[in-house]
């Protein structure tokens, strides 16, 4: 169950105390008291996650005693533009996540304000979930899984048109903000030089033709046919239960964007380069099959092989990520992959920014 409840947004970890969860939990359960609240752990990263234990006074009311609670509260990473991203994804969880057949965390509160939104989700670590960490990947039956999920999300909104929920941008506008700070030519040139990033291509260090292509794209997919997009689909952000199947953990970046976005977005992540080219074309066949079967539109080939290409740029954007924001182990990984998906594709030449 979520929440549209009045209690203040936390900005700062020392916030989340038991009469704040009290207030937060207690608006869609009347005399419900949280007694006291001991954090386990937290995970920094471009979100916060602190795993805490709830002990309450009275009836839980359902609620069970270990929760996620998951938000902004590092100003570091805030300081990147994303405010956007945790306003985003309390909103998710509380208008969206509940009518979407697709997997995702329960949450049983969420709230969101401007620059910030705060989600207690369920802690997957007690149905034995496993986590992606980036580094390693999963391999070719957990890449069908994850597009299977992704053409599901698909062909249920296929067509969304802008305004359905106004909080959902057209684009990653969290990402198109962190951009401007991140493409910026006094950081972009560090960033793309640090040792996490390998050796690109001379083109894609310039920083005029990069800003250039990304303007390109972003003007092509606001033209486009949309569908709900995860947003940010890479392989670090799945799950999958012991025995089950992939999914995603965090939302903070749905939006309204084409298919293409997060399928090429996704693969370049999902596999070692030498496996996603020799897998790529059947798997975004068994995408396409999937979508169909699911209520989607019959995509040619043609066509999917043009907008997986065009798209694959999307995956520049583990370049400029500071270290801050992710751990150098998986910018490292994540850029290795990435630049080889871009390279190969040629995402530039579909977008008419000759190199």
């Amino acid at each position: 169950m979520t929440s549209t409840s009045a209690a203040p947004l936390a900005r700062d970890v020392s916030e989340l105390t038991a009469e704040w969860a009290t207030q937060a939990l207690s608006a869609d359960r009347p005399g419900l008291t949280v007694s006291a609240l001991e954090v386990d752990r937290i995970i920094w990263g471009s979100a916060t996650k602190v795993f805490a234990r709830l002990t309450f006074a009275g009836d839980p009311q359902g609620l069970p005693e270990r929760v996620c609670i998951k938000g902004g509260f590092d100003e570091r990473s805030r300081a990147f533009g994303l405010g956007s991203a945790y306003e985003l994804e309390g909103a998710f969880f509380r208008d969206l996540a509940p009518v979407l057949t697709v997997e995702h965390p329960k949450a049983f509160y969420a709230a969101s304000e401007a620059d910030q939104g705060i989600v207690i989700m369920e802690d997957l670590t007690l149905r034995g979930a496993e986590f992606c960490d980036g580094v390693t990947v999963w391999g070719i039956d957990a890449a069908a899984q994850t597009l299977e999920l992704l053409a599901k999300l698909h062909a249920e909104t296929w067509g969304t048109k802008p305004g359905r929920f106004d909080w959902m941008p057209v684009g990653v506008q969290a990402a198109r903000q962190a951009f401007q700070v991140m493409l910026s030519p006094e950081m972009f040139g560090p960033l793309v030089a640090r040792d996490e990033v390998p050796e690109l291509p001379a083109h894609m260090q310039d920083g005029d033709f990069v800003r250039a292509a990304f303007a390109a794209l972003w003007q092509y997919d606001d033209a486009s046919t949309h569908t709900i997009n995860h947003g940010d689909a890479h392989t670090g952000q799945l799950y999958r239960i012991l025995g089950g199947r992939t999914a995603y953990l965090d939302w903070q970046t749905a939006c309204l964007a084409p298919w293409a976005h997060d399928v090429a977005y996704y693969l370049g992540s999902a596999l070692e380069p030498h496996d996603r080219r020799t897998h790529e074309r059947d798997l975004l066949a068994h995408y396409r099959d999937v979508l169909a079967a699911a209520g989607g539109p019959t995509l040619t080939d043609d066509e999917m092989w043009q907008e997986y290409r065009r798209h694959s740029l999307h995956g520049f954007f583990w370049m400029c990520v500071p270290t801050v924001m992710q751990p150098a182990e998986v910018v490292a990984a994540m850029t290795r992959r990435y630049a080889a998906q871009i390279e190969d594709l040629d995402p530039f030449e579909l977008l008419g920014i000759s190199h």
